[in-house]
């Protein structure tokens, strides 16, 4: 027998009736891919202005100067590639690789702090998911997530979004196409789920019910 807001133990397809009983039903992958659209876009945002604003003028002065060199060199062996020579890969200067490392690990770390926080101290969601009105939720429970769940599936999505991208990414969200629970990558390795239900009811003590009659 299935207690109420308990979930199958295994990760098979939640029929309709049984998603009512248990309260919990796994999101739309449009809502999802939206929520995590504005999510990202807003973290990087915030990533942007700490990079500009603090990180690269005071530990590369001359940054802009070492993106657009850069650029332009491999603008350079494009051209000569259109015009018939044997396109041979530009050089990456070391300022450009150390400036390229700056901006991805607080990219990382930008998001993987907002994500957590989010999750953390708002009850399983982000801005995003309040405004597609979905949660994150534990496997089994439909509770919000611990704060190590959150912390190892929020890890798990910052990287997918700034490592080997769109690589990685893809082979996140690989299991949302396949499986009726929705769950990508980083949801397995937490054991939460993404839905649009509301958190579940509080269970009420015998002081609480005592007051109602």
């Amino acid at each position: 027998m299935v207690e109420k807001n308990q979930m199958p133990p295994t990760d098979t397809p939640v029929p309709p009736m049984l998603a009512n009983v248990l309260r919990i039903t796994p999101a739309r992958l449009w809502r999802r891919a939206l929520s995590l659209l504005l999510d990202t876009l807003l973290g990087g945002l915030i990533a942007m202005v700490i990079l500009t604003t603090s990180i690269l003028p005071q530990h590369y002065p001359n940054y802009e100067k070492v993106i657009f060199d850069q650029w332009q060199a491999v603008d350079e062996k494009i051209q000569e590639a259109m015009a018939g020579a044997q396109f041979s890969p530009p050089n990456i200067s070391d300022d450009f690789t150390e400036v390229s490392a700056t901006i991805y690990l607080t990219t990382f770390a930008v998001l993987l702090v907002y994500f957590t926080a989010s999750e953390v101290f708002s009850g399983g969601t982000t801005l995003g998911k309040r405004v597609f009105g979905l949660r994150t939720a534990r496997w089994g429970t439909a509770e919000p997530p611990l704060g190590i769940e959150s912390l190892s599936r929020c890890t798990f999505k910052a990287a997918s979004l700034v490592w080997l991208w769109p690589l990685l990414l893809l082979a996140n969200a690989m299991p949302t196409l396949f499986r009726s629970t929705r769950r990508a990558g980083h949801d397995y390795l937490a054991r939460t789920i993404v839905t649009g239900d509301p958190p579940p009811a509080p269970a009420r003590g015998r002081f609480d019910r005592d007051e109602d009659n």
